[in-house]
Order: C-alpha cells, then structure tokens, then sequence
C-alpha cells in the first residue's frame, strides 16, 4: 500500500456504488472543482509566453 495515499477517501463518489452522495455534497464537489480549474486557467495565464 502506498503511504501517500489516503486510506479513508475514494478517487470519486461514484467510486462507491452503494453509498448516495447527497445533492449538498455533490453541490460541493462541483463548486470545488470549478474554483480549481478557474484557479488553473488564472495561473497559466500569468506564465510568460
């Protein structure tokens, strides 16, 4: 087993068939996700060409 991993967390919700994720936290995940990537796009275009 790699240490680096949590053990506790699946790579997606969807990972877990028998689990429901609650709208709230499907909410969440995606909010999360869009700040990420707005993020992202911010970063690369600060990078010089």
């Amino acid at each position: 087993m790699n240490p680096m991993q949590p053990t506790a967390q699946t790579p997606t919700p969807l990972a877990e068939e028998g689990r429901k994720i609650s709208r709230a936290a499907r909410r969440r995940v995606h909010a999360r996700e869009l700040r990420v990537r707005r993020t992202q796009r911010a970063a690369r275009a600060q990078l010089p060409i």
